[in-house]
């Protein structure tokens, strides 16, 4: 056999295993996390509606933290970057970990100068390193990983740049978006989506923020292996209330739309408000649903060419019980996802930062949410409600925005299917 040959069949070779490993690789740690739910009284959970006033949350609890503040935010807002700063110097002791996107500023990562400053003043900056990831596309992730990704650092690409867009192009992020802090009385407070721009969150007392710092401080120690890193607060008992609180992250978000969406039948009302609705499984799922005599809402973003392929499958198959319409959002917002299920007096909810697409939701990229199971008549239950309501009232009528062809039809599933639907 030729050299030639043989140089050829071992690179395909080690490029198939490479792409073959990284796409089935173990999940690290941290990460595909089901939490137990947490019981919570009506006051412990505060529905959070607008970018001041979340932004106002945010540094009230950088404020009352006297141990610990866990940050996962793209990117971090110069508002929260400077009370970050504030607090270090105030209170030495406290810790603050920083798990940080390895995005360049160009295609909206924190600036470097930010963590850099952060990391001056005493903060923990964890740099996740989402290669330990799985690969959205294997193929080309492997041939990334092969020529350039083994010696080319994010932090030394040039922003916008030949070997940032490259890097880009693996689809891989840290999209998260929250924050928890010790209440300064023994107490714990978490935010979920914590981006101070974005639209919707929840401020929880107490509940699921164990298991949040949990993940993310396991995030934190594969990606800067720092040995500052501290200890996540103690387990607590699982409370009392009428509301059940679960943190959940990545597939596992998913895997519980599935089971939600699989159960809803007539009678059920779903709402459901995203920047993309383009997994495949959760399509046929709300399809199913609707078939089973459930009623559907749906807001989507008009602007990627999925939602409108998604959209026009939807309506057109959705036996006249999906309406849908189309959101308007500010081009600077971080508009939340958001979906309800309504049965018999009872409101199951999730709000999260994770667009409903298989990038976010198949265990590639890192997500977080809250899933909530409350009476109705809950204070919470109400605001979300009206939330929803509010922005649907806003929103554009349903038009020929959708994309009806056939074309248009397999390049979203073409797309969805390499993991890059929203790129």
């Amino acid at each position: 056999m030729p050299h030639g040959r043989i140089v050829l069949t071992l690179a395909s070779l080690a490029l198939a295993c490479i792409a073959l490993w990284n796409s089935l690789k173990p999940m690290p740690a941290g990460t595909h996390v089901v939490a137990l739910p947490a019981r919570l009284a009506e006051s412990s959970l505060t529905v959070l509606e607008a970018p001041a006033e979340i932004l106002a949350h945010q540094l009230a609890a950088i404020d009352r933290a006297g141990q610990m503040i866990v940050l996962d935010e793209l990117p971090i807002s110069r508002p929260v970057g400077q009370r970050l700063l504030l607090a270090m110097r105030r209170r030495p002791n406290l810790k603050v970990v920083v798990v940080a996107d390895r995005l360049d500023e160009a295609s909206g990562g924190t600036p470097r100068e930010y963590l850099s400053a952060l990391e001056q003043a005493g903060v923990i900056v964890a740099r996740v390193e989402l290669d330990r990831l799985r690969d959205p596309m294997p193929l080309y992730s492997a041939l990334w990983r092969l020529c350039l990704g083994w010696w080319s650092d994010p932090f030394e690409e040039m922003p916008g740049g030949v070997r940032a867009a490259l890097r880009r192009w693996n689809g891989k992020r840290d999209h998260r978006e929250l924050m928890v802090a010790d209440d300064g009385s023994g107490g714990w407070v978490s935010l979920l989506p914590a981006a101070p721009q974005g639209d919707l969150a929840l401020e929880v007392a107490g509940g699921p923020a164990r298991d949040i710092a949990a993940s993310e401080l396991e995030i934190a120690a594969w990606s800067a292996g720092d040995d500052r890193l501290p200890r996540p607060p103690s387990a607590v008992g699982p409370g009392v209330g009428s509301i059940d609180a679960r943190f959940l992250t990545e597939g596992a978000i998913r895997g519980a739309l599935l089971e939600e969406f699989g159960a809803a039948a007539a009678g059920d009302e779903i709402s459901v408000s995203t920047s993309a609705l383009s997994e495949r499984a959760l399509v046929r799922a709300a399809l199913g649903a609707a078939a089973r005599g459930a009623r559907l809402a749906v807001l989507l973003d008009p602007q990627p060419a999925s939602n409108r392929a998604v959209a026009a499958e939807l309506t057109g198959e959705g036996s006249g019980r999906i309406t849908l319409r189309w959101r308007m959002a500010h081009p600077d917002s971080a508009d939340a996802s958001q979906v309800l299920v309504r049965r018999r007096g009872e409101l199951w909810a999730t709000v999260s930062a994770a667009p409903l697409s298989r990038a976010a939701l198949a265990d590639l990229n890192l997500e977080a949410a809250v899933e909530l199971r409350l009476p109705e008549r809950a204070a919470a239950a109400r605001a979300l409600a009206d939330h929803f309501a509010a922005a649907w009232i806003a929103a554009a009528p349903f038009t020929r925005a959708a994309q009806e062809s056939r074309a248009a039809y397999w390049r979203y599933r073409l797309l969805e299917a390499a993991g890059i639907g929203e790129l």
